[in-house]
């Protein structure tokens, strides 16, 4: 490393980098190529947003019929249905945007039939 001082007080830094280390033909790359673990951060962050969103889904959609029909039938049928429907909701505009809201296969399966979502990724999202 070289340091020169300038005029004004101010100092310059110069770092030597040495050729071969992490490039793509270094081990350290070729390690992580050969890992069968090839996911890129955003899929990963959509996978987790979708599990979550279904976690949410089904907590709140069986929660309503649970208090149903431990509280004498308060909430009743439709009330279960609204509580079903605001969550789908919800979570749309919460994770919508991260994982595409497919919270239920079959709209991972129609999506791939018309073309508006990639055939590689309906198997991971087909078993969420």
């Amino acid at each position: 490393m070289a340091e020169a001082a300038g005029s004004n007080g101010y100092h310059e830094v110069v770092v030597n980098v040495k050729d071969g280390e992490n490039t793509p033909g270094s081990a350290a790359c070729k390690a992580k190529q050969d890992s069968g673990l090839q996911f890129s951060v955003p899929f990963v962050q959509k996978i987790i947003a979708e599990i979550l969103g279904t976690y949410f889904l089904i907590f709140a959609g069986c929660g309503a019929v649970v208090v149903n029909l431990d509280k004498e039938k308060v909430v009743t049928q439709p009330g279960i249905s609204i509580v079903w429907g605001l969550a789908v909701m919800v979570l749309v505009y919460s994770v919508g945007h991260i994982s595409g809201g497919h919270f239920n296969p079959a709209v991972t399966i129609a999506f791939a039939t018309c073309k508006r979502f990639p055939l590689k990724q309906v198997k991971t999202w087909s078993i969420l």
